[in-house]
């Protein structure tokens, strides 16, 4: 029995050794691999049967040669002369690409030789990507005819700008119905972060004719065609308001100090808000008569399709007064702007729903007055509890008693006396005449506090 079993094994041996002699070796690798730029990648290598004695990873050169990458001879790994450190075998014989750089794009091919002494290959082209990260972005300029037209019917332009990408990527524009908007020929440059990466730019013209949503989508074979991460969206309306009224920033040309000086010449510079189309500003003195400007501009918004308009005024102050900056055909929208000698404050007024005004500001001039008040009051008090203690301390402790007097036709003569000093141990004996301009009206009492008070000085 164990002679039969020797025998069949023998016989399977045999049918197996014809077969791999009979059947060659076929190599199969993707048509495209495709590593992110800095990343790593791996090229399989399948090949049937799965007999071998080497296997060889090469790759083109610019020549059309033939570089050697990387092989496994007898188990054994040789590694390329030109860039060892980039590629590894897998246990699987797959070619792994580390750190990819453009350098390594190609045409690589997996080269395998069989036990019969047969080989086949199969080829692979390596291709490194760049994925864009952030959505596209969406800008827009007006020109000086669009600026000057103001309307809803002046042309912006709107450009859409995509990531850094690696191919390349396409830029679509749709209105918000999904129908495409026709653009002009998209511009492609060099990107700036990435080595071999591009920046793809698509602009359209188009005429605000009524509130709608346009859309630019970034499209690629690596992130598809219709990817969320890769699509912005802009709104557009046909008019808008702004929510606040006009700011109002003030700077000296002159005389410039702390407060304001008669003659103090200053710049006032009334910016409106956001607003389709853009509002006029008009600024009126305290009687209510029209100011002149000095200059006035209009510039585009961050909003798309938005405007914000300046207008500035010189003023020289004569005198505490009030300056109005209105924003017209918005009713009670304005800045009031108050001058006088201790600074500059505004208050700023807007109209609700209702018609009543709301009061956005004008707490600066308020404060300072506030604290004006309170500094003086405590400087009041300060020095009238001074006085009352300088004046407790006189009369607790006087220079000297006040001395007796008589009065004889309006002269009073005073007996000397004995006097205590404030500065020594001894007693003075002071002896002094008062004439009286008015001998009808004295009072001893009196004339003995002001006397005493005029030897004490």
């Amino acid at each position: 029995m164990a002679s039969a079993n020797a025998i069949l094994s023998s016989f399977l041996i045999f049918i197996t050794a014809i077969f791999k002699v009979a059947l060659p070796v076929t190599v199969t690798t993707p048509e495209q691999a495709i590593i992110p730029l800095g990343g790593t990648g791996e090229i399989p290598c399948n090949f049937d049967p799965p007999y071998y004695m080497a296997i060889y990873w090469t790759r083109r050169d610019d020549a059309g040669g033939k570089e050697h990458v990387i092989s496994r001879v007898g188990g054994v790994v040789t590694g390329s002369d030109f860039d060892p450190g980039n590629f590894n075998l897998t246990e699987d014989n797959a070619l792994q690409i580390r750190y990819m750089q453009l350098k390594d794009e190609g045409m690589y091919e997996c080269k395998v030789l069989d036990t019969n002494y047969e080989d086949d290959a199969s080829e692979t082209l390596v291709i490194a990507i760049v994925t864009p990260e952030t959505a596209p972005r969406i800008t827009w300029s007006c020109g000086d005819q669009c600026i000057s037209q103001h309307g809803p019917s002046s042309i912006l332009n709107l450009t859409c700008t995509s990531d850094e990408a690696k191919p390349p990527v396409k830029l679509t524009w749709t209105n918000d119905q999904g129908t495409p908007i026709e653009a002009v020929p998209s511009r492609t440059r060099e990107g700036t972060m990435l080595v071999g990466s591009s920046v793809t730019t698509s602009t359209i013209q188009y005429v605000i004719k009524r509130n709608n949503t346009l859309t630019c989508q970034a499209e690629s074979e690596i992130i598809g065609k219709r990817s969320p991460e890769q699509r912005s969206t802009v709104q557009l309306y046909e008019s808008v308001t702004p929510d606040e009224a006009p700011s109002v920033t003030t700077t000296c040309v002159n005389h410039c100090r702390t407060g304001i000086d008669v003659g103090t010449l200053l710049n006032l510079t009334c910016t409106s808000g956001e607003a389709r189309p853009p509002i006029k500003l008009k600024w009126k003195n305290s009687h209510g008569s029209p100011i002149v400007t000095i200059s006035s501009d209009v510039q585009v918004g961050s909003t798309v399709g938005t405007f914000v308009t300046t207008a500035v005024i010189q003023y020289t102050f004569k005198s505490n007064t009030t300056l109005t900056c209105q924003a017209a055909g918005l009713t009670g929208q304005m800045t009031i702007v108050q001058l006088n000698e201790m600074g500059i404050g505004t208050s700023a007024h807007r109209e609700n729903l209702n018609g009543s005004n709301i009061d956005e500001g004008g707490f600066d001039l308020v404060m300072i007055l506030l604290v004006a008040v309170a500094v003086a009051v405590g400087v009041v008090i300060i020095l009238g509890i001074a006085v009352a203690v300088l004046y407790k301390k006189n009369k607790e402790y006087p220079v000297f008693q006040s001395p007796m007097f008589y009065l004889t036709n309006g002269r009073a003569t005073v007996f000397s006396q004995e006097v205590a000093s404030p500065t020594t141990e001894r007693n003075l004996r002071i002896t002094f005449e008062v004439t009286l301009t008015n001998p009808t009206s004295y009072d001893s009492e009196t004339a003995s506090e002001t006397d005493s008070s005029t030897l004490a000085a």
